[in-house]
């Protein structure tokens, strides 16, 4: 080999070396830069303890529920409305059960929240209503055709007539 080849050669050798090229242990990786990664020893001993902490199963007979405890969570109510001593004009009655009260008093439903509706005949209507218990109180408005302000009323378990 003459001189030249054999410089070559042994530069090539050094650089492959210097830049970790030889690859020299057993592991198979294809030259890719490889990274540490962190021992999965667990130095934090809280995180150690809580891991340990065994949680007890629980079972359906582990429940205690009372006797009278209602498992129904809605409410009927008969809403009776007669109006026949202001008018007997065309009108209907609509109830919410979301509304919200300002600072002077105005009631304002949210018209999403409408759970039932119906006409009056001579200014008299019956509805049944199912709501969820979770709603105290529904707001009630009976509502002209000729486009006057409707009558309102808060409905609640107790109170469910609306009469004027």
């Amino acid at each position: 080999m003459n001189t030249f080849t054999k410089t070559t050669s042994i530069l090539a050798v050094l650089m492959l070396t210097a830049c970790g090229g030889g690859g020299g242990g057993s592991d198979s990786s294809s030259g890719a830069a490889q990274v540490d990664e962190p021992e999965s020893g667990n130095d934090n001993p809280v995180t150690e303890s809580i891991a340990n902490v065994q949680i007890p199963q629980r079972s359906m007979q582990d429940l205690a529920v009372p006797d009278d405890f209602d498992y129904n969570p809605t409410l009927s109510v008969d809403v009776i409305v007669d109006i026949s001593g202001i008018s007997t004009q065309r009108a209907y009655v609509s109830v919410y059960s979301e509304y919200q009260q300002s600072a002077d008093g105005t009631l304002t439903p949210d018209y999403a929240y409408r759970i039932a509706n119906g006409a009056l005949n001579s200014g008299k209507g019956e509805l049944n209503i199912t709501y969820a218990q979770e709603y105290t109180s529904l707001l009630a408005e009976v509502w002209f055709y000729d486009g006057t302000e409707p009558l309102q009323r808060i409905i609640t378990r107790d109170n469910n007539e609306i009469t004027y």
